[in-house]
């Protein structure tokens, strides 16, 4: 791998998007909640909306890195003990963890044993490890991916308009196969295929085709990505334009388009990821927020970049460990908090549960053996002299 420039934006991206990710869980919990008011309901949405770049941002930012940083020959070898050390070891524990958290380890052990099994390839032991089921196979296919994406760049690189070209073929590549994801679905379930239907049926949310565009896009980026800065000062904002029409269309969705009784909960199935129309306005949120993680990097204000830094550096560890922390912070609620204003309360949840999960993570990164459930080796600490 060759030394390159680092981008001080990617730790501001990844730090927000990661706060981003805990806020939406927080949004989750107190939209059912029954003492949820109308505007109480409008304030959730904006929030949900502000944070719906997370998932996308997380990949752009893998696609980005790895193309990047990666441009002659690799070692597969090593690249893949590097990310099973850093990524699956912690994912794989904090799994176990969160089963016996919902009591599987209460039966016998030949009766836990598959379900465990399962929840490793599944994400299923918690709701928020999808994303690294998801996440895995583009570490595990890279080297594959990054010839594709690299024959395709050969191929527009003496066209007209090839910066251009590549991105818009990919965008509606990815759009079209969003509307056939129902048909697909379809196809999968009366095919009744071993492994595929799962796939694209009870576990399409975390099936990698349906993602792959993100991570393309990083790749892109990473791999021009003084064209790719230059551009994105072209389309602030037409950017900035999009997303706030998009934030009015889908405000106006969610407060108006449902039964009056409906909870906020229920509404907010109509902002799931996999969406023809939400594909737009995520890439343009992308795009915005990367604007803005470049704007507090060259900022004079060292210590807000330093804090994203911070939550950066913690983010994966937080990540596996936020899902409890929200757990113990809900806690916290029932016993202050109930009676406030669920706007606040779900604010404060969220900011409790970041600091939490960024602590937690810090504390077992300090410790030997911490590193199988962070991802971050373990630094001895010199004593004094």
């Amino acid at each position: 791998m060759i030394q390159k420039q680092r981008l001080g934006e990617i730790e501001i991206l990844r730090g927000m998007a990661f706060a981003a990710v805990v806020l939406q869980h927080s949004i989750a919990h107190y939209s059912v909640v029954p003492e949820v008011t109308a505007g109480d309901g409008v304030r959730l949405t904006l929030m949900l909306l502000a944070a719906k770049f997370a998932v996308p941002a997380f990949i752009f930012i893998t696609g980005l890195v790895l193309f990047y940083n990666y441009d002659g020959v690799i070692s597969y070898s090593s690249f893949i003990r590097k990310r099973f050390k850093d990524i699956i070891v912690p994912y794989l524990l904090w799994s176990l963890l969160y089963a016996g958290l919902n009591g599987t380890y209460a039966r016998p052990v030949i009766e836990w044993l598959p379900d465990v099994t399962r929840y490793w390839y599944t994400g299923k032991s918690s709701y928020h490890l999808w994303y690294i089921v998801m996440i895995i196979p583009m570490y595990l296919l890279f080297p594959f991916l990054r010839t594709i994406v690299r024959k395709a760049v050969q191929w527009t690189s003496q066209r007209q308009y090839a910066l251009w070209l590549l991105p818009l073929i990919l965008f509606a590549g990815y759009e079209l196969i969003l509307f056939l994801r129902p048909w697909l679905s379809e196809l999968a379930e009366a095919w009744q295929i071993p492994v595929l239907t799962p796939y694209f049926t009870t576990y399409a949310d975390r099936n990698i085709v349906y993602y792959l565009y993100y991570f393309f896009l990083g790749a892109l980026a990473g791999l021009h990505i003084n064209s790719f800065l230059g551009m994105l000062q072209r389309v602030k904002f037409p950017v900035m334009l999009l997303c706030g029409l998009f934030v009015l269309y889908y405000t106006g969705m969610v407060t108006g388009g449902f039964p009056a009784d409906a909870s906020y909960g229920r509404r907010f199935i109509g902002l799931t990821l996999l969406q023809p129309l939400m594909a737009i306005f995520l890439t343009a949120s992308v795009l915005l927020v990367y604007q803005l993680a470049l704007s507090i990097t060259r900022s004079e204000s060292s210590r807000h970049r330093q804090w994203w830094i911070i939550i950066s550096r913690y983010s994966y560890g937080g990540y596996l460990a936020h899902a409890l922390m929200l757990r113990i912070t809900y806690g916290v609620d029932d016993w202050i908090m109930a009676g406030w204003d669920v706007t606040v309360r779900t604010l404060i949840t969220a900011l409790i549960t970041l600091g939490l999960s960024i602590l937690l993570t810090y504390l077992l990164s300090r410790i030997p053996y911490g590193a199988w459930l962070t991802g971050i080796p373990y630094r001895k600490v010199p004593k004094s002299t």
